[in-house]
């Protein structure tokens, strides 16, 4: 009997609301985890983050691939698990996040960037069912 214990990747992700809106973000088609698809920005949380690393690891995530600034209150709304195209386990933790600075535009892996109303991602045909899942609990 092996004595190791399995690891997870932690990663992060924010539903960024601005006034009734929400930002989506097209991954890019070069991503190797669900390519071209609509997401909810957001990351792994990284070794050497020590205090706060899940805000942390939200802000800098977000800054880095949409370019937006979010405000230090964040709500969890979600939780799950799922297995990488890596192969590798990840524990997956949706916060609700607000909007606080910064125009958002696509950066590091995306292509595209959009404001929804909820509605709006309700009705749209090519918003992963996730995504929908993750909105449905605001």
């Amino acid at each position: 009997m092996s004595n190791k214990i399995p690891l997870h990747v932690v990663a992060v992700t924010a539903i960024i609301r601005k006034e009734n809106k929400y930002l989506l973000a097209r991954r890019s088609k070069n991503d190797d985890q669900s390519p071209g698809e609509w997401s909810i920005p957001g990351g792994k949380v990284e070794k050497g983050i020590k205090l706060r690393p899940l805000e942390e690891t939200l802000k800098k995530e977000v800054m880095e691939e949409v370019g937006v600034e979010i405000k230090d209150e964040i709500k969890l709304i979600y939780n799950d698990s799922f297995i990488r195209s890596s192969g590798d386990h990840v524990i997956m933790l949706t916060f609700l996040c607000d909007w606080k600075s910064g125009e958002a535009r696509p950066l590091e892996d995306q292509e595209e960037v959009v404001w929804l109303t909820k509605d709006e991602i309700f009705t749209m045909k090519d918003i992963p069912s996730y995504v929908k899942e993750r909105m449905g609990y605001l």
